[in-house]
């Protein structure tokens, strides 16, 4: 066992035993990972801070459900993710689609190659909006966060076959998301795996 998981175990059981101290340690620990959840789901970001505290108020009563023979992390990505996907389908109901945050690419002018890459990257996140959350949490974590797949397999709690087969499916999703909508530029990746 490691040494954040050992600490993670003994805070656990310490926010059980009413000690709320603990609990805002496990806060300040882990607030960033469950921001990133939200962001990657495509929370939007003036909205981001309202869904931490949520998902830390849903840790706080279900905490008592929470396993020790698992990572503690594991355990609140599953719930963040969850809770954001929930999230996003009331935004969804309540009033359109939720969206990440445009503000993310670069609009600054320059060289048109530059230029050129801005708008495939806006394209190449627009498709990623589109592509299932499962394939898409797994896309974000290897190609964005640069997590190797075993990583990423031990940080979802997932087999590895399973973490390889949604990128496989997530990558062809996209592929077949930016041809269908930008033939002239990405009408080339089809031959490419």
């Amino acid at each position: 066992m490691d040494e954040q998981a050992a600490q993670d175990r003994i805070l656990v059981r310490a926010v059980l035993g009413g000690d709320a101290g603990a609990f805002g340690e496990l806060v300040a620990h882990y607030q960033k990972l469950v921001a990133s959840v939200a962001w990657r789901y495509g929370v939007r970001r003036e909205e981001i801070e309202d869904v931490v505290s949520e998902v830390f108020f849903k840790v706080y009563r279900n905490l008592g459900r929470y396993r020790p023979d698992h990572p503690f992390s594991t355990w609140l990505y599953r719930l963040a993710a969850n809770h954001v996907v929930d999230h996003g389908r009331r935004k969804k109901r309540e009033a359109g689609r939720t969206e990440m945050p445009e503000q993310i690419v670069d609009t600054a002018p320059g060289p048109r190659e530059n230029a050129e890459g801005r708008e495939r990257a806006v394209l190449v996140r627009g498709a990623l909006r589109k592509v299932a959350p499962r394939y898409r949490e797994v896309l974000f974590l290897v190609y964005i966060e640069g997590m190797l797949v075993a990583d990423v397999a031990r940080h979802l709690g997932l087999p590895q076959g399973t973490v390889k087969s949604r990128l496989k499916r997530g990558r062809d999703a996209m592929r077949r998301i930016l041809v269908r909508r930008n033939p002239e530029q990405f009408g080339g990746i089809d031959a490419v795996s």
